[in-house]
């Protein structure tokens, strides 16, 4: 399935980098109970609980973070299972000043399922996800914690 997402942040271009990169920022924003473990260089552990259709699994994703460009978008390689499902994926995300202190991102993905998940409809899966997205961003915005 592929996967877009577009968002204007009201944060600056430093703060959304360090969002999307350094993984004790990560945490801080995260919505709801999630932690951030680091397993390896550019690679770390994400836990948190997401809903998707009836389902409200604790996920566990490996993200591996690589072709970094400082500043302006970083390669993103995804592994995740709970109860039964999965999902891997590769992506790209970019970032890029607006104006008056805002940021762009996007994000282009390709991503599988597999287990539970083949019976859950894409669009389910991709609404889940870009809800997850903007409540994590959203706190990136408002300097909240999740």
């Amino acid at each position: 399935m592929d996967f877009v997402y577009q968002r204007v942040i009201d944060s600056s271009l430093r703060n959304v980098w360090a969002a999307i990169t350094d993984p004790c920022v990560v945490e801080v924003h995260l919505p709801g109970e999630a932690s951030v473990t680091e397993t390896g260089d550019k690679s770390y552990r994400v836990s948190f609980k997401i809903s998707v259709g009836f389902f409200r699994p604790t996920v566990n994703i490996n993200l591996h973070l690589s072709g970094v460009v400082d500043l302006a978008s970083v390669d993103i390689e995804v592994t995740g299972k709970s109860m039964g499902a999965a999902v891997s994926g590769v992506g790209t995300i970019v970032i890029a000043p607006a104006d008056a202190g805002l940021t762009d991102l996007e994000i282009n993905a390709e991503v599988q399922s597999s287990g539970l998940l083949k019976n859950v409809d894409d669009s389910k899966i991709k609404t889940a996800t870009a809800e997850f997205i903007d409540a994590y961003l959203s706190n990136v915005e408002t300097g909240l914690t999740g």
